[in-house]
């Protein structure tokens, strides 16, 4: 027999034709009843088993697939279409054919690679019907969909009732779990060697997530309510038996073991009611199969994500963590995506020394999109005083580095934000009282002045592409228009992973950043200090921030080209954590003031003289007129 497993099907058939069945002859009578009789059984068993015909199947769904389309396009022109109707018939034709995929592999314990092939062209049927649908899925998305699935007796062993043709995934991963755990417990060695490129098929075209979905029979989450879960008939497991097929072929091993054993030895989320017990005893093997695909994935490719739903189907976490952690050592350094994932793995395990020996070695690694990898792992390196100091330094860095991303984009639209004039008057400016009429409008005028001149005209090519009748492409319209710029082209869908590198050069979250950066300093230890030595880094180089007026109107002229939103946000941000560190310089001066002369009265003017001497980088104008503007 294992020599007969290995050959191919065309080998096989052709061994039994010319080499065994002529021994039927050769064999005595009553052994060559017993061995008709068994293949008269067989046959008639057989006989009620539905036939998989996945060529017609194919021709009957491109054809109404073909009809969907040009319904699409009819519709245009007419007021009627029959989308819906068409979308109903691929559906139904989809869920009955299910049901006659799941009788097939899990009571007839057969064709498991032609079941397989099936669930693989639905899965694919279902995208497909996706994109006829073009850019409108409302039909689509919200059809409800009745799936019931029955035994040849009638018997009712699991309804759905999903809501849009996407959910069907749903269904078929929960078929696909009934064939591989029937295909451990029935199915030759050749035949359960196969299950491992099976796997990797569902992983290629539904996602990696979707084994994880797998083992839970399509729900989310092993915590997930299945409120249409549990419709199996208990009558079947007295009326019905499940016929096992041996491996040697000599005889049908018949399994009456009650199935209400399942759900009372084994997890719900990982068993299903209609189970017999030879059946759930193979879940386990195929939850190592599952975690030996998604560990060679994560062999290519480690993330943060695949780490967790590893995490989330073992036994044993610890034994995960262990098997992973060499893994993602021998990896980080190979990719930035690599190393994100590294930082977000290595800080969840609290490794400080991993930590810092990877950001010692491969911090160069490290793009704008992975600020929150690197919050969360300083805030974990800083956990261990060893690595404190290494930790505010890394702060101040990154601090240091999103103001310099600030202060680029504000130079792209003030262009002389920055020159000796305008910072001399801009002095002038922070000396006048907060609120007088004179400060408004030298604010106004000051603002007006560093701004980016803009031109009426449009970008050569975009004239060009005018006189041959195109529209204009993208970023290379009027520059007084929203066309400008082609940011906008970002937010089709902020969600897009493909888009982040782009998304953080052009429109960076400055204001988010600085705010994860500050939160993370004030949760450590010396923290607070950094940044007030930082904050007098800021005003020094950028002292219009620290005034809420000038940020204000520098706001307010951007507001209106939506592109430069960001920008906006960054100032105001930035205005917002200048305000604060003035104001807890202010009360640090007016605690130590109190603490040297406890006794005396001290002086409104000599405290804010104080204040301003801590913060001699914010102007050489009067103090007063800056600070009470800011503090409340």
């Amino acid at each position: 027999m294992q020599i007969y497993d290995t050959l191919p099907p065309e080998a096989q058939q052709v061994l039994v034709q010319k080499q065994l069945a002529p021994l039927l002859n050769t064999i005595p009578k009553e052994k060559l009843r017993k061995v008709s009789s068994s293949a008269t059984r067989m046959q008639s068993r057989y006989t009620t088993m539905p036939v998989l015909n996945l060529k017609a199947k194919k021709a009957e769904i491109c054809s109404l697939l073909a009809e969907l389309s040009r319904d699409a396009k009819r519709s245009f022109v007419k007021e009627r279409s029959r989308k819906e109707e068409l979308l109903s018939e691929v559906v139904d034709s989809l869920t009955r054919w299910l049901n006659d995929v799941w009788k097939v592999v899990y009571e007839f314990r057969t064709n498991y690679k032609l079941a397989h092939a099936c669930l693989l062209f639905a899965s694919d049927t279902l995208e497909q019907i996706a994109n006829v649908c073009g850019i409108c899925k409302c039909s689509y998305a919200n059809m409800p969909i009745p799936v019931k699935i029955r035994r040849t007796s009638g018997a009712l062993v699991k309804s759905f009732l999903l809501t849009g043709a996407h959910n069907l995934e749903r269904v078929m991963l929960w078929i696909w779990r009934d064939l591989f755990v029937t295909l451990l417990a029935t199915g030759t060695k050749r035949q359960r060697n196969s299950i491992s490129d099976m796997l990797d098929d569902i992983q290629t075209l539904l996602g990696w997530r979707s084994l994880e979905y797998l083992l839970y029979g399509g729900r989310k989450s092993m915590f997930d309510e299945d409120e249409d879960d549990d419709d199996y008939d208990g009558e079947e497991a007295e009326n019905g038996v499940d016929v096992f097929e041996e491996d040697d072929g000599d005889e049908d091993y018949t399994d009456d073991d009650s199935c209400y054993s399942i759900r009372d030895r084994y997890p719900s989320a990982y068993y299903a009611s209609h189970w017999s017990e030879k059946i759930g005893d193979q879940q386990a093997y195929l939850k190592y199969l599952v975690h030996k695909a998604l560990l060679g994935l994560f062999k290519l490719a480690p993330s943060a994500p695949l780490y967790a739903c590893m995490a989330a189907i073992a036994d044993d976490e610890d034994e995960v963590e262990d098997e992973l952690h060499p893994i993602i050592l021998s990896m980080a350094g190979h990719s930035s995506e690599n190393f994100n994932a590294a930082l977000r793995l290595l800080a969840l395990s609290n490794d400080c020394e991993s930590l810092h020996n990877l950001l010692s070695s491969h911090r160069h690694l490290l793009r704008p999109q992975d600020t929150s990898a690197l919050q969360f792992a300083v805030l974990i390196l800083a956990s261990d005083f060893l690595f404190r100091t290494e930790a505010l330094a890394i702060i101040q860095e990154e601090l240091t580095d999103t103001a310099d991303t600030l202060r680029a984009a504000v130079r792209a639209n003030f262009s002389s934000v920055d020159s000796a004039v305008n910072r001399a008057e801009l002095r002038q400016i922070l000396g006048l009282r907060s609120g007088s009429l004179n400060r408004r409008n030298r604010v106004e005028r000051w603002v007006k002045n560093v701004a980016t001149p803009q031109t009426d005209g449009a970008h050569p090519v975009a004239m060009a592409a005018m006189m041959m009748g195109l529209p204009f492409p993208v970023g290379m319209g009027m520059e007084g228009g929203d066309d400008s710029d082609m940011l906008g082209f970002f937010d089709i869908d902020p969600d897009d992973p493909d888009l982040d590198d782009l998304r953080e050069e052009f429109k960076p979250n400055l204001k988010g950043r600085l705010q994860g950066w500050v939160d993370v300093a004030m949760s450590i230890k010396g923290g607070a200090v950094v940044l007030l030595k930082w904050y007098g880094e800021l005003i020094e180089d950028m002292p219009y921030l620290g005034s809420s007026d000038i940020v204000g109107e520098m706001s307010s002229r951007l507001s209106n080209r939506p592109s430069k939103h960001h920008v906006c946000d960054g100032l105001e941000g930035f205005r917002d954590f200048c305000k604060k560190q003035k104001k807890r310089m202010f009360l640090n001066a007016r605690k130590e003031a109190q603490a040297k002369a406890p006794s005396e009265q001290t002086d409104l003017k000599t405290l804010l003289f104080t204040t301003d001497t801590l913060d001699a980088a914010s102007h050489s104008g009067p103090a007063g007129a800056v600070i009470a503007d800011d503090i409340d």
